[in-house]
């Protein structure tokens, strides 16, 4: 495809995300707003980004744990902890968000300690030559675990925020082009983030970078206060017990079969994706690289969900998010069997591509396919279990895999992470139906 048919297309789709075309069944006030509310939750998104660039997850915060221990195990906690953070809390809250008329109030207090960690991160690296090895590693995986929680807690508000203001016509498109912009800041980021730890002393240089992606961090909230929401009627207040909860969410997963296969094969992912976290410690090691080399990691990985997002929204709208997250679970595989293959680093590079491209799929995938299986009045209880049932592995599996690495080594847990992917895609592929067709 030419370059300027490719510009014409982003333009495009560009114009569409900002234009809300009359539609009776959009809220006169959701459309009143529509273009204030995408325009402060694309400075939201694209700030976050390029903060998180200086601490991601899968790149620079292994390598910067790799610097405290040598335990692969602690490196395998970070994403566990992180993702199964973000997730396991979700269904619980349930209840209560349901009954909330305006979500913003409550993410405007909560995402405050959500954020806090990235500080204590930058913290803890300016002080830790004060500290001994054991403190060090106890701080920074309280901090990891505070970084979880706070995240699992404010998620499934937010996911109703998004869905409140922007219409299911528009979510694809509004994810795709704030997630590519956020990527090309990213990818900035990742190279400050490169060259201020290729000039600075150890640890000073990760202290710096951690608090420049703090500072951009709370960017990114200022941002998304300025959002502006409906007031919606709530739930009845009524207490409800515990059994009375179960039995409805029971009720979701027997009358739905198409929704539970989905589970199964979004288990079967999760497994396959144990490797994730160690993909930049293993590249590091096996060609004897810099640390600095985690930055470069970084930005190849986010200019890749670059490209993909400037894709990815408008296939999923199109076509729906099944097909996005067969194409996630399929570039996933294939990062794998590369980086298992890799005969040099040019090579282990396009590993971070492919996962790049993988990632972004896979995110704007999970952000909208649990909110398309039922009704609008269902629709929080389906986000909540998709997140909290599926959970639980996100955890397991890269504690499974540095226990893998510590047993057999780096290639055994590959094999594992794509035999586990694979049977994923397969079940997606075979056994789910799209649900906003099936619906």
């Amino acid at each position: 495809m030419r370059p300027a048919r490719i510009l014409l297309l982003l333009s495009r789709q560009f114009h569409q995300t900002f234009t809300l075309p009359p539609d009776p069944q959009v809220e006169p006030e959701v459309a009143r707003n529509f273009h204030h509310n995408v325009l402060v939750n694309f400075g939201d998104i694209i700030a976050w980004l390029f903060g998180y660039s200086f601490l991601a997850y899968n790149t620079i915060l292994p390598v910067y744990a790799h610097k405290l221990t040598d335990s692969p195990v602690v490196i395998g906690l970070i994403p566990a902890l992180i993702e199964a953070g973000w997730y396991l809390p979700q269904v619980f809250l349930v209840p209560w968000v349901e009954r909330l008329p305006r979500k913003l109030p409550v993410i405007a207090w909560m995402t405050i300690f959500e954020r806090l960690p990235f500080l204590g991160f930058a913290l803890l690296a300016f002080w830790q030559e004060h500290l001994i090895a054991s403190a060090a590693v106890s701080v920074f995986i309280i901090l990891v675990v505070l970084r979880a929680l706070t995240g699992g807690l404010v998620a499934l508000p937010y996911q109703e925020l998004i869905a409140t203001v922007i219409p299911v016509s528009h979510r694809g498109r509004f994810f795709g082009i704030s997630h590519m912009l956020g990527g090309l800041a990213g990818v900035v980021s990742a190279a400050i983030a490169t060259w201020l730890l290729s000039r600075l002393v150890y640890p000073k240089n990760f202290a710096l970078i951690f608090f420049i992606g703090f500072i951009f961090i709370m960017l990114s909230y200022v941002s998304i206060m300025q959002t502006i929401e409906p007031s919606r009627d709530p739930l009845p207040a009524s207490p409800q017990e515990t059994s009375q909860i179960i039995r409805r969410f029971l009720a979701l997963l027997d009358r739905n079969l198409n929704y539970r296969w989905f589970l199964f094969s979004r288990g079967f992912t999760f497994l396959g994706n144990m490797a994730a976290g160690f993909l930049a410690v293993y590249g590091l090691q096996r060609f004897k690289l810099p640390d600095a080399q985690a930055g470069v990691f970084t930005a190849i990985l986010m200019a890749s969900n670059t490209i993909g997002y400037a894709f990815w929204g408008n296939i999923g709208d199109q076509w729906g998010y099944k097909r996005l997250a067969e194409i996630s679970a399929g570039l996933w595989v294939l990062a794998l069997a590369t980086a298992l293959f890799a005969p040099s680093v040019i090579f282990f590079y396009l590993v971070f591509i492919l996962y790049g491209l993988s990632s972004g799929s896979g995110i704007m995938a999970d952000f909208n396919i649990a909110m398309e299986f039922g009704s609008q009045e269902d629709r929080t209880a389906y986000i909540g279990l998709t997140r909290t049932l599926t959970g639980p592995l996100l955890l397991a599996a890269p504690l499974f895999g540095g226990w893998l690495v510590l047993l057999t080594g780096y290639p055994a847990m590959f094999v594992i992470s794509i035999i586990t992917a694979g049977i994923g895609l397969l079940l997606l592929w075979l056994r789910v139906s799209e649900p906003r067709w099936s619906s």
